[in-house]
């Protein structure tokens, strides 16, 4: 017995063990975030980052959040918490941060909450804003020390530019340089409007991190400089047809979005990054390789699509044919779709985006494919799918008729419990002055349960506003959401925007964005449909959040995002009415890393590489 536990303690101690190939994490705002494809034309850079990569060694973990800054991805404990929790030895974690840190024209939102108190004027709600020099620092130094404890390699990504072209080039408030317009606190006096010369950098947050990148020896990607000179390259007539979403100077379309993970993937491999896992190719290639649908339902049609690009191609133009196998359907414009479809190419460039309808009626896993030919050329990317049968289970239906303040609780139909939270919002009143004559409750953006004004400046959400819509499932059963639907609209404005975000628990992980809109026409009902694949486990609570955010210049009040009819549909199984379909992952993949006395090696096919890729 003495040998047997020597001998285990003799393989603990050899510190060597083998876990999954390198992942590359990235945390950071709504311009790395992923989308749903079927409510929004907004993509994030990172969203197309792993197109780069030899799948086979390196995979992307996109954890970009909508609104987020550095110091509100740090302090929400579901954000950098949960990413740490998915980090192993020999990773990467890219950290790109400050559009929205710049918040509060550069104040600290802390040391300016200190100001408004001592003022007798209330506390900001929104907690975002960090100054360059100071508390954003601060936060960058404690990603970088926490993933280096992690025995992972932090990498400071400088951010994207924004579309703020003045003349041939691009002002310093869209390079991340607030020094033309900014704020400060001086001896317990608020200035404003302050200026300094284009040579003081001490409200330049990209100049901030390329210092803490020194100071702490942590490789910098000047994303900045590389998204600058693309924008100055294509101008920015092409820039807001192209590369941008319609009405928006920070986020960008596909087509930007591509081109910036292209970017970053040339900025990696130039510094010597996983330099040989990175390929820039050049001939056709289909984003993403592989397209899982993950869990579907039968009978439920699902929206996703591909991307198609191609540089330097052969002949100068061309047509590119593809195919869908018998679940899918495809078109190249959104609107006519068929099991066939072809797109055209021309200056030795191709990018096309391929809309796929996905329908099964029967369950289990599935596999399609699409086939994409030009010329010698045949690409075909695999279509997989989990398809959950919805026959059996017991209906559930919540609704929130949402006609009268207060709020009235729930009708509930099924065996779940149902909750109405708000934060940081009021329901003010009612108001039936809509174009179609309906009566809506008027909510308002509120500090301690009072009317307060929308924040100036806002661009995206504010993770501590919203309405939240929870539903939690019973203790025996799960539930299958099958639908989401509400009537939304503004009054009194037509610059309220919002994201309907949904997440778990009550820390509300795994958030996805199932909803954005932006700047809804003043008094006009938009009808909401949803129809998200998510399952809520036994005893556990799905939060459906509505997050609203007034984009304006300045300060407003008496502006409102109004909501109406929010209804929760689903069916609920007992443990064993529920069917497991998913694939069982397989523990002999081609591709392990194992950590060899401290060092992070790659097995692959009877091969060892360091994690540069170099074989040994």
């Amino acid at each position: 017995m003495r040998k047997i536990t020597a001998l285990l303690l003799a393989l603990v101690l050899c510190s060597t063990f083998v876990t999954n190939a390198i992942t590359v994490h990235t945390i950071g705002d709504s311009t790395m975030a992923d989308y749903d494809e079927s409510t929004t034309d907004k993509r994030g850079w990172c969203t197309y980052l792993g197109s780069f990569f030899d799948p086979a060694f390196v995979t992307v973990n996109n954890r970009g959040k909508s609104g987020a800054s550095s110091r509100t991805f740090y302090d929400q404990a579901a954000y950098w918490a949960s990413v740490k929790s998915q980090m192993s030895a020999g990773d990467y974690v890219l950290i790109q941060f400050a559009h929205n840190d710049e918040n509060n024209s550069g104040l600290d939102v802390l040391e300016y909450n200190a100001y408004l108190t001592a003022n007798g004027q209330p506390a900001l709600t929104d907690l975002r804003g960090t100054c360059p020099n100071t508390t954003y620092k601060e936060f960058l130094r404690k990603y970088v020390d926490e993933t280096r404890a992690l025995n992972c390699t932090p990498i400071l990504v400088a951010p994207i530019c924004r579309k703020y072209f003045s003349g041939n080039t691009i002002r310093r408030n869209g390079q991340h340089d607030l020094g033309d317009k900014f704020s400060k606190l001086e001896n317990g006096v608020l200035m404003e409007n302050q200026s300094v010369p284009a040579t003081d950098h001490s409200m330049d947050y990209v100049y901030a991190m390329r210092e803490v990148a020194t100071e702490k020896n942590v490789p910098f990607i000047d994303l900045t400089t590389a998204t600058r000179d693309l924008y100055l390259q294509y101008g920015e007539q092409q820039c807001t047809q192209l590369l941008f979403c319609q009405g928006d100077n920070t986020h960008t379309a596909t087509l930007g979005a591509n081109l910036i993970a292209r970017l970053a993937a040339q900025l990696l491999q130039s510094a010597g990054i996983l330099a040989n896992y990175i390929s820039i190719p050049t001939s056709i290639t289909a984003t993403p390789a592989n397209l899982s649908l993950g869990e579907l339902y039968a009978g439920v049609q699902v929206s996703k699509e591909v991307l198609l690009t191609g540089f330097g191609l052969t002949p100068e133009s061309g047509t590119v044919s593809i195919s869908a196998s018998q679940n899918l359907l495809i078109s190249t414009d959104g609107e006519t779709f068929a099991s066939t479809a072809q797109a055209s190419y021309a200056g030795s460039t191709l990018f096309q985006r391929v809309y796929i309808h996905a329908l099964y009626s029967g369950s289990g896993e599935q596999t399609d494919s699409l086939v994409v030919t030009s010329g010698a050329t045949r690409i075909v990317v695999p279509v997989t799918a989990d398809v959950l049968s919805l026959e059996g289970g017991s209906p559930v239906t919540v609704t929130w008729a949402i006609s009268a303040t207060p709020v009235p609780e729930p009708e509930v139909e099924g065996p779940v419990s149902a909750v109405l939270t708000l934060s940081n919002m009021v329901a003010t009143d009612t108001k039936n002055d809509f174009t179609d004559g309906t009566t809506m409750v008027r909510f308002h953006n509120a500090v301690d349960g009072s009317k307060a004004n929308w924040p100036a400046g806002e661009i995206d959400e504010n993770a501590f506003r919203y309405i939240d819509f929870a539903v939690t499932a019973p203790a025996t059963m799960q539930m299958r959401v099958t639908g989401i639907s509400m009537i939304l609209a503004s009054h009194s404005t037509s610059t309220m925007c919002c994201h309907i975000n949904t997440g778990f628990g009550s820390e509300f992980t795994d958030v996805q964005t199932i909803y954005e809109r932006k700047n809804f026409t003043n008094k006009t009902p938009v009808q909401v449909e949803l129809t998200p694949v998510m399952s809520v486990p036994a005893g556990e609570t799905l939060h459906i959040r509505i997050l609203p955010w007034h984009d304006a210049s300045e300060e407003k009040s008496g502006k409102y995002l109004c909501v109406k009819d929010v209804v929760i549909q689903g069916q609920c199984f007992t443990e064993s009415g529920i069917k497991n379909t998913s694939a069982a992952i397989s523990n002999e993949s081609s591709t392990r890393k194992i950590i060899e006395n401290g060092r992070v090696i790659i097995l692959r096919e009877g091969k060892r590489y360091n994690v540069l890729g170099a074989a040994e």
